[in-house]
Parts: C-alpha cells; sequence; structure tokens
C-alpha cells in the first residue's frame, strides 16, 4: 500500500504479561474483556492476542476494512487454510479474492429477495408445526426451539426432495459436524483433530452419511432438471458467466457451507429477540398489535412482510444488542492507512466486534436499553454506515442476509400471534461468544396460548 503515513495516530492498550500477552484474560471473559477495552482506549486498541491485533470501535474504520478496501484484508487463516477446507469445504464461505468473486457472482442471484420468497411457506409452516408441539404451562428451552425450527427450515429448503426421515439423519449429521468445528476451533489441545475423543468419532460417522448423502441428492438433480425449486435444485442449475456450471464436488461443499452456517445466525435472533419481548411488556403488546392489524388470525405470508415493520425493528434491535456473529476476524495483507489515522502493518489481525460498535454510546445512546423505535425508517438515525453490520458488509456481506430477515420477521410474527412467553425466574441468561453469540444454558421459557 503506498503513501502510508508515518505519523501513525498513538495507540494504547490494556497491559499484558509476558510471552501471553492479553490472551488469559481475552478468554477469560471475551466480550467483557474487549468491551472494556473499546471503552477505555478509543477507536483503535492494540492487543496481543498471539499475532499483533488492532480492535477496531470506529464506523470509519470498519467501513475502510469491510467496504472500501476489502481486498487488503482476508479472512482468517482459521477458515482458508488446508485445516479450514477440510472442515468447511472450498465453497464462498472460504474461497478468497478471484476465487471468491467468482463463486459469489455465481450464488447471488439465488439468494436475490424474490427468489427466496418462495421459501417463505417453508418458514411459517415450520414455525406453526413447532408450536403445535407446545402445551400450556409446560416448560420450554426457548434457544433449543429457535434452532430446530431455524435448522428445519434450511433443511427443508435445501432439500425439499429428499425423504422426511433422510432429512432427519441428515440434520442430525450436521448437528454433530458443527459441534466437531467447534471443538477444533476453539480447543486449547494442540493438534485437537488426532486427540481420540467422543466428538471425533461421531464426526466421523456422520460423514460417512453426509457426503454419499449429498452427492447423491445432487446427482438425481441433474437427470431431472425439472420440478423441483429446492436451494439444492438451484445450487445444481447455477451457471458461471461462461455458462458453466458447479462440479458436484462444488455443489456439495456450498451445499454443506449452507447447512452448518445457514441456520445458527437466524436462531440465535430468534432466541435472544424472543428472550427481550418476555422482559419489555410494552414492547411485546405493540409487537401484538401490529401483528393482529395486519393478519387478523391468519397465518402471515411473504406479502405481509412490508406491513410488518415494527416486527422487523424489534428483530433488528435485538440483533443490535445480541448480534448472532459477534465478531469479524481479518488479516491485513499489506500495511495500509486508517481513517483515523492509525497505520495497520502488513500480517496483523483485525477484530471487528458487532457486539462492542452495537454498544458504542456515541452511535447508540443509551444502548443498554432495548429500543426497537431507533429503526424507525423517519427517526432521523444518528449512526454512520457500519456502526451496526449484524451481517458484514461490501462484497463478503452474509450472502444469506435476505433469507435469514426474512425467516425472522415471518417467525417472530407467527410466534407472537399465537402464544405468550414468560421467562422462568431464577435463571443465569449467560452471553457465550462461540462461532455464534448463543447463551451458555439455553434459555428457560413457558408458553400460555393467545
Amino acid at each position: 500500500m503506498e503513501n502510508l503515513d508515518s505519523s501513525s495516530a498513538p495507540l494504547s492498550g490494556p497491559p499484558g504479561t509476558a510471552v501471553v500477552g492479553h490472551l488469559p484474560a481475552f478468554l477469560r471473559d471475551k466480550l467483557g474483556f474487549l468491551s472494556r477495552c473499546a471503552t477505555q482506549y478509543g477507536d483503535v486498541v492494540k492487543l496481543h492476542l498471539g499475532a499483533p491485533t488492532y480492535l477496531l470501535n470506529a464506523a470509519e474504520d470498519i467501513e475502510h476494512v469491510l467496504v472500501k478496501n476489502p481486498r487488503n484484508y482476508e479472512k482468517s487463516p482459521r477458515l482458508t487454510s488446508r485445516r479450514g477446507k477440510q472442515l468447511s469445504g472450498e465453497g464462498l464461505l472460504t474461497t478468497t479474492a478471484a476465487a471468491h468473486l467468482r463463486q459469489r457472482r455465481l450464488l447471488q442471484p439465488l439468494f436475490h429477495r424474490k427468489v427466496i420468497a418462495r421459501f417463505a411457506k417453508v418458514m411459517v409452516n415450520t414455525a406453526q408445526l413447532t408450536m403445535r408441539q407446545w402445551q400450556p404451562g409446560t416448560i420450554l428451552n426457548i434457544a433449543a426451539e429457535m434452532m430446530n425450527l431455524a435448522q428445519r427450515v434450511l433443511v427443508d429448503s435445501l432439500l425439499s426432495q429428499e425423504p422426511e426421515d433422510e432429512r432427519q439423519r441428515f440434520m442430525a449429521a450436521v448437528t454433530i459436524r458443527r459441534e466437531y468445528m467447534r471443538y477444533i476451533f476453539f480447543s486449547l489441545l494442540p493438534f485437537p483433530e488426532y486427540w481420540p475423543t467422543v466428538i471425533s468419532w461421531r464426526y466421523r460417522q456422520a460423514s460417512r452419511f453426509i457426503t454419499p448423502f449429498l452427492l447423491g441428492a445432487i446427482q438425481a438433480r441433474r437427470k431431472t432438471k425439472e420440478g423441483s425449486y429446492d436451494l439444492l435444485s438451484m445450487l445444481v442449475g447455477a451457471e458461471y458467466d461462461d455458462a458453466s456450471s458447479m462440479t458436484d464436488k462444488q455443489v456439495h461443499d456450498e451445499a454443506l457451507t449452507l447447512a452448518i452456517t445457514g441456520y445458527e445466525t437466524i436462531g440465535e435472533a430468534l432466541t435472544w429477540t424472543l428472550y427481550l419481548l418476555a422482559q419489555h411488556p410494552q414492547v411485546e403488546q405493540r409487537l401484538l398489535a401490529e401483528v393482529r392489524d395486519v393478519l387478523g388470525e391468519r397465518p402471515p405470508t411473504v406479502e405481509d412482510v412490508p406491513r410488518l415493520r415494527y416486527t422487523e425493528m424489534v428483530l433488528s434491535e435485538s440483533m443490535r444488542l445480541y448480534p448472532p456473529t459477534w465478531i469479524f476476524v481479518r488479516i491485513a495483507s499489506q500495511a495500509d492507512n486508517l481513517p483515523s489515522g492509525v497505520v495497520i502493518p502488513a500480517g496483523a489481525k483485525i477484530y471487528l466486534c458487532q457486539y462492542v460498535t452495537h454498544r458504542n454510546p456515541r452511535y447508540f445512546p443509551e444502548p443498554e436499553q432495548f429500543r426497537p423505535e431507533r429503526f424507525r425508517e423517519d427517526s432521523g438515525r444518528a449512526w454512520p454506515k457500519l456502526a451496526y453490520f449484524p451481517f458484514g458488509g461490501g462484497p463478503r456481506l452474509c450472502i444469506g442476509e435476505s433469507f435469514a430477515l426474512l425467516e425472522g420477521v415471518l417467525v417472530l410474527a407467527a410466534i407472537v400471534q399465537r402464544w405468550h412467553l414468560t421467562l422462568i425466574p431464577g435463571q443465569a441468561v449467560i452471553p457465550e461468544p462461540w462461532m455464534t453469540l448463543t447463551l451458555r444454558n439455553g434459555i428457560l421459557m413457558q408458553g400460555t396460548p393467545r
């Protein structure tokens, strides 16, 4: 990068210890540690977490990394390395540079709002099926309920042609694979994949089912080509600019990526939203009033979404306070000047933490307060672009954003229309920053039908 300003803005950060730097404090309380760093040390905080690490807290710097100069900031080797690709395949999630751009251009039309609207019925029907299994007064682990619901929506949208029992086996196998990925990414053991653990054995068993199952489904769609509009059929039929299509292996990797990453985000978002509504009865009542006004007694449809504005605002404010994707990690390919004046050296690790930025009082006054009205279109929103980025930004913006938001609005409206959920008192609700922002012990709620 040329014309670097040698007079970089001075940086500060918390005191660390020899050799391990800030790693013990970070591992002990990731959210608390990063939040305290942002509050005490400003827009750019220099940390020692293995490689030199920079926590960016100013929206302008975040926009620079994600939108204005994204080619200089690649994904973490945790995803793009050989080990990462062995776990996640060689699809959109793990590719970089020109390969990523080519793959994104291929997949982007599949996730256009008008295209994913065809899955609205799957979303609503799955929500209704879930609620039919609830009994008045029964204690529900709402985190597990929403995760199962979101996974079912994704798998039914991806594999509608496959028999029900096969889809159930696939969901169970994908869940095991997701648990294994968390074990690998967060284990403190050296080379955890080589340790004889139960999760490693279960992962191998799951993989023996997943790969032939997906390849068989792909080959079946290549033979028929008509009569199915599920996501897998769309992946099989997608064409590059030169009219070529993906190989079976490429379709397999993209389908598996969707199956693993495509449901946790919205499952967590719905969980946190229902938790917040249970604590804010006035918000719940306003939400219920909108749902009844728009829907009456009928289920929601995709045509209702533009009128469910407050429902969308509630979901957006929930993802501000508890963003399911709580952090992005990028690696600087070359040295670069940030808008704040800080020079980022080549090879530095960049932390963009939604959990921290979304609670910055500079952008969101009284940031700990749950106020959906912040997202009113006529409210004169004060925050700059990329002060709020639950799905990222720029050329790596989450390709499933439209799918997730459509599902979130429809499912939330369907639940609020039929059930009032209350928190079971005395439980500790602790955010756990793993691959997504989950709850340490789930969350127990009791339902009353409306």
